[in-house]
Formats: structure tokens, C-alpha cells, sequence
């Protein structure tokens, strides 16, 4: 659906950069964006999985292994949302679309 689960600054979730500007892009293109525990059995029942990062802005999750049972997303779990959000921010990062969000500046 349009709901991108996310588990709360808590525990092993660093408050990166990266996953809260990604959680914004979400919000602004219409994402209903939950931080709250996540479920292994959520995972296994999603349509897409991926994570965030400095050096990889986004990054599909191929498949998930839990208690011998295997789930693999499809494209090798290079879904429709984390092409989206990956290409929205760079874009942004690089220039190419509006910043509405004013996180850039020129330098002259």
C-alpha cells in the first residue's frame, strides 16, 4: 500500500542523516510514514524492504532468511517505492528538481 513501516530511533536504529531525509520524502510524496516496531512476520509479508545509508541513500533488500523459511522480494527486491524515494533525494542532492524542502544552498 501507500504505508512505509520504519522502526523508532531506538535500540540498534542510528538517527541518521539519510533515513530521516528519506522519511521526509516519503511524507511530501504521499507516504503515510510509521516509525514504530517492525515485526519480522511484517517483513516477511512485505511487498518491498530496504534501508538507508550514507553512502547508499537507499538499499533493496534482496531476500529475508528467518527460521529456515526464505522470502525474496521481486528484482531482486529493487521495488517501485525505494526506486522512487532513492531517485527523488539524489535528484534533489544533485540539483536536477526543485528543493522545496530548502536543504541546499548555493555556493558561488
Amino acid at each position: 500500500g501507500n504505508v512505509i513501516s520504519t522502526p523508532s530511533i531506538k535500540g540498534t536504529i542510528l538517527p541518521g542523516i539519510t533515513r530521516k531525509s528519506i522519511i521526509d520524502v516519503a511524507r511530501s510524496q504521499g507516504f503515510q510514514v510509521e516509525e514504530r516496531p517492525v515485526s519480522v512476520d511484517e517483513l516477511l509479508d512485505a511487498d518491498e524492504v530496504f534501508c538507508t545509508g550514507t553512502a547508499v541513500v537507499v538499499s533493496p533488500v534482496g531476500s529475508i532468511t528467518y527460521l529456515g523459511k526464505r522470502v525474496s522480494y521481486q528484482n531482486n527486491g529493487i521495488g517501485v517505492v525505494s526506486q522512487q524515494l532513492y531517485s527523488a533525494l539524489t535528484r534533489l542532492q544533485m540539483g536536477l528538481t526543485e528543493d522545496v524542502m530548502n536543504w541546499t544552498m548555493e555556493l558561488k
